[in-house]
């Protein structure tokens, strides 16, 4: 009985330190979740310098994150793909470039499906910038989408290795085909 007790008990310690630990990331996906939302959402109201400093914190959160390692890598791939998302989103936004996987510093699954998810952001700025008139700066977001679509559309791989990515990319394809749409509807209204 007294070593069942005394495994019971390295047991429990055990799982409270793993309990401890999932605590911690489940915070840490939270707060990257909601950084990289807030984000997006600086940028698309113009607050670049905003949206900056949300991803550094956000970033900061997802270097802590990964940290857990493969333990708990479930938890942490959504958190990772919206880091990578608010991150691709905002080198497009500053720049008028896609960030490389190297500069986004994320794995290769989540680098993959940010791009995916980016494209519905390119699209609300490219409807956004028709709105307001501006139909060059609509093009240049439809190249970046244009872009993305076709260097991804190659990618195939069975839903264990790269799981949700054909759904995201079929989604992505529609998006594409809209905002193009939307672009040569501006284009007639105006000749």
């Amino acid at each position: 009985m007294k070593e069942l007790q005394q495994d019971i008990d390295s047991i429990s310690a055990y799982l409270a330190k793993k309990q401890k630990a999932f605590d911690s990331v489940t915070d840490l996906t939270r707060s990257i979740i909601r950084n990289a939302a807030q984000a997006i959402t600086q940028l698309h109201n113009g607050d670049k310098s905003a949206a900056k400093k949300t991803m550094a914190s956000a970033y900061g959160d997802v270097k802590k994150a990964v940290k857990f390692g493969a333990e708990f890598e479930y938890y942490t791939r959504q958190a990772c793909q919206e880091y990578a998302e608010a991150r691709i989103f905002y080198g497009i936004v500053d720049k008028g470039v896609v960030p490389s996987q190297r500069e986004t510093d994320v794995n290769q699954e989540a680098y993959l499906l940010g791009l995916m998810d980016v494209m519905g952001e390119l699209k609300r700025e490219i409807l956004e910038e028709l709105r307001k008139g501006g139909e060059d700066r609509a093009e240049a977001y439809f190249e970046n989408m244009k872009q993305i679509y076709d260097t991804t559309r190659s990618v195939r791989f069975a839903e264990a290795v790269l799981s949700g990515f054909r759904r995201k990319q079929d989604t992505a394809r529609i998006q594409l085909e809209s905002a193009g749409s939307e672009i040569l509807s501006f284009k007639k209204r105006g000749a």
